[in-house]
């Protein structure tokens, strides 16, 4: 940093550690003026003497007397370096006390960052509002997100982490029918049967299959869904869930109709 007597612009080099000082009064080694060193300061001697100059009044030329000259010979210090000098609140007129705007203390230096004061309570408003935009998209959005193959992985071990968990896998599409059987019996009751496998990475939730019977004209006269504890063994885990490239066999005995079964078919349905 540099600054610059007011008087006859002789520029001075200072240094951190000088300008932190509690007093920034300095002489001038050329005309024993005594400046605050905080009223020219600048990082560039190029730019205080611009300034300078523009701010420069022209006094009118007078030869000091050899009694002046003397006091000023007494006054220059020994080294070329400006000196800092504590200021003396009883001293005579020449002696100025640092503004409180121009205190070191107070006043943020050229190469000092300023700072931004931090609003609390906003900052804890928009945490808040996050937890709660993110609890909505959770409670809304986690049955249709944990349906998607692509975030289901991630979702797992996430839950297996939180100890929480996922609604069963449902992607009809990767559930195939490998056998599919409608038999009378000697009875009068009809035996049904299909296989089903989960073509899926992930653990599915077990279908409903939706029975329809057809006369021989191909007109529906009778339908029904069957949920999967009504077509399972009486045996079976009571999860209703199929693992990855597993196959349950699904199995119905139903009361033969008065009307005369001209064809069927079935859905897996949700």
């Amino acid at each position: 940093m540099f600054t610059q007597c007011p008087d006859c612009r002789k520029t001075y080099p200072l240094t951190k550690a000088q300008l932190r000082g509690k007093k920034t009064f300095i002489y001038c080694k050329d005309c024993s003026k005594k400046f605050n060193a905080l009223e020219l300061l600048s990082d560039k001697p190029t730019g205080l003497l611009v300034e300078a100059k523009a701010e420069f009044i022209a006094k009118p030329e007078s030869t000091p007397s050899s009694s002046s000259k003397k006091k000023a010979k007494n006054r220059q210090p020994a080294n070329k370096k400006p000196v800092i000098e504590a200021a003396n609140n009883n001293s005579a007129n020449e002696t100025t006390p640092i503004p409180p705007t121009m205190s070191p203390t107070s006043e943020r230096l050229p190469w000092e960052a300023e700072k931004t004061p931090v609003n609390v309570l906003w900052f804890v408003g928009v945490v808040i509002g996050s937890l709660i935009l993110l609890g909505q998209i959770i409670y809304f959005e986690s049955s249709r997100v944990s349906q998607n193959a692509a975030y289901r992985p991630q979702l797992e071990k996430l839950c297996n982490w939180l100890g929480c968990q996922l609604a069963d896998y449902e992607n009809l599409a990767e559930l195939t029918v490998l056998q599919g059987s409608f038999a009378p019996n000697a009875d009068n009751t009809i035996s049904f049967k299909a296989v089903i496998n989960n073509q899926a990475a992930f653990r599915q939730h077990l279908p409903n299959i939706k029975l329809t019977l057809l006369d021989y004209n191909e007109q529906l006269f009778a339908q029904r869904i069957f949920a999967p504890k009504e077509y399972l063994p009486a045996t079976a885990s009571t999860s209703f869930s199929i693992a990855p490239d597993e196959t349950v066999t699904a199995s119905l005995t139903i009361a033969a109709p008065k009307t005369s079964i001209g064809g069927y078919n079935f859905d897996l349905t949700y």
